[in-house]
């Protein structure tokens, strides 16, 4: 079956091969050309499809830096560079979140939120030879059943950060929480507050609280996002914190993206459901349908 015209949307028909040995077609209503890759993450890239797929798994999910994955690749006979490895993350972040459009996940009504100290680029100083470290702040919204439901990767901690996390986490749900829960930090007793007047705001850190809730009650405590940010605490040490804000809050919402794509079975019964073999090639299609959704 040929695949869509990625601009009209109409059918296409086969007009031969490209230098790779790919297929290549032609819109029948607009005239445009493109292969089969045109509109997945794997465009304009001559690595083999798994080869990509599975240096970004390892990259993203593991404590890994370019360089380790770079050489456990090699291993295998599969040459790529850090740089690249780097770079690929972005292609799929935006084709994870097309495909958890379509299988939405059912967030619960309870919320965790915390931040985690992120190591950002040094700034110049007369005391230090190298200058002064800077701090980043990722401010992650987790619930309770260890979901992500958002993150935003703030240069400062204040009320505004807070609030943008929250709103992200509000826009990405649907909807606003029974209860929030976060430490004693001041600054989320008014953030919460774009959440609007139904959410309860808990403040517990380590220590657990009951608190009622539907027709008996809950132990509540921030342990459960402190898990979370101590899973990913190696990995920001592998990538040295980060360089650019901007990008660095790219590669966090691709790793929440991907840690909620791996929990509890939810990649096999996705495949399962499309007709795809929960395999490394299951998952490479997926890509591949995921330009339609």
């Amino acid at each position: 079956m040929n695949p869509k015209c990625p601009a009209c949307r109409s059918d296409s028909w086969k007009i031969g091969f490209s230098r790779s040995g790919r297929r290549r077609y032609k819109c029948k209503s607009c005239g445009k050309k493109f292969d089969e890759r045109t509109g997945t993450p794997y465009h304009w890239l001559h690595k083999p499809e798994e080869d990509v797929l599975t240096a970004t798994v390892l990259y993203v999910n593991y404590p890994l830096s370019s360089y380790q994955v770079e050489e456990i690749l090699g291993l295998f006979g599969i040459r790529a560079s850090a740089r690249q490895i780097e770079r690929w993350p972005k292609r799929f972040g935006a084709f994870v979140k097309r495909i958890f459009k379509r299988y939405k996940i059912r967030f619960s009504k309870v919320w965790h939120v915390d931040e985690k100290f992120t190591p950002h680029k040094r700034a110049p100083s007369e005391r230090w030879k190298r200058g002064k470290r800077k701090w980043a702040y990722q401010i992650t919204v987790l619930d309770s059943e260890s979901n992500v439901v958002a993150s935003y990767l703030a240069p400062e901690r204040s009320t505004e950060a807070v609030k943008k996390a929250l709103r992200r986490a509000k826009e990405e749900a649907g909807f606003s929480p029974d209860i929030i829960v976060s430490d004693k930090y001041n600054a989320y007793d008014r953030g919460v507050n774009v959440l609007g007047r139904r959410t309860r705001h808990v403040r517990a850190h380590f220590e657990g609280k009951w608190i009622p809730y539907g027709k008996g009650a809950v132990l509540l405590s921030n342990n459960r996002i402190e898990r979370y940010h101590s899973e990913i605490a190696p990995k920001i040490r592998s990538m040295r914190g980060v360089k650019n804000l901007k990008q660095g809050d790219q590669f966090f919402q691709v790793y929440n993206s991907m840690h909620n794509f791996f929990r509890k079975g939810r990649l096999k019964r996705i495949l399962c459901h499309l007709g795809l073999k929960p395999s490394w090639e299951g998952l490479t299609k997926l890509f591949y349908l995921a330009r339609d959704f």
